[in-house]
């Protein structure tokens, strides 16, 4: 079942000048050096599993990392509370576009996904980003746990007619 709130994200970030404004403003400097929005691509792929998409949609795009192949994994959830098993459900998105790209580029390397979140719901966001977080590490094990960070950009404090003014 589609929400306003999907609709409204996917419209808006289905924009190639929107989402280049978007990660030209919201992104840290040290990423925004590595690569060049001009050559920011919208891909038609949905990653997001059926049962989920009343809470979350998601974008994909694909840009050059230092002439490689990358993408930005962008997902928007949109719950009335921030949901820790987040981080588990990126992995999972990320992997499917891996095996994707496997299948259709044939490449022995993987590129780089810089997974997104955008929070809009009724609290703050206040879960930790790393998904090693999510598991109680022992200092032995700590390198058999995949890990990674998304980037968080937390809108719960915003109105919709102030998001909607700032896009």
């Amino acid at each position: 079942m589609a929400t306003p709130h999907d609709k409204f994200f996917k419209e808006m970030f289905s924009k190639k000048e929107v989402a280049e404004s978007f990660i030209k403003n919201y992104f840290p400097q040290d990423l925004l050096e590595l690569f060049n929005t001009d050559d920011l691509e919208i891909t038609k792929d949905s990653f997001v599993d059926e049962d989920l998409k009343e809470f979350f949609s998601d974008v994909v795009y694909r840009v050059k990392l230092n002439d490689h192949d990358a993408f930005i994994y962008c997902l928007f959830e949109h719950k009335s509370y921030p949901d820790k098993k987040v981080s588990l459900q990126l992995l999972k998105y990320m992997t499917k576009i891996w095996n994707l790209y496997l299948k259709q580029k044939n490449s022995g390397k993987l590129p780089v996904i810089l997974p997104l979140l955008i929070h809009h719901g009724g609290k703050r966001y206040n879960i930790d980003k790393r998904f090693s977080s999510r598991f109680n590490i022992q200092a032995n094990t700590k390198k058999f746990i995949p890990d990674f960070e998304y980037l968080l950009f937390d809108f719960s404090k915003y109105s919709d007619l102030e998001i909607i003014g700032s896009i």
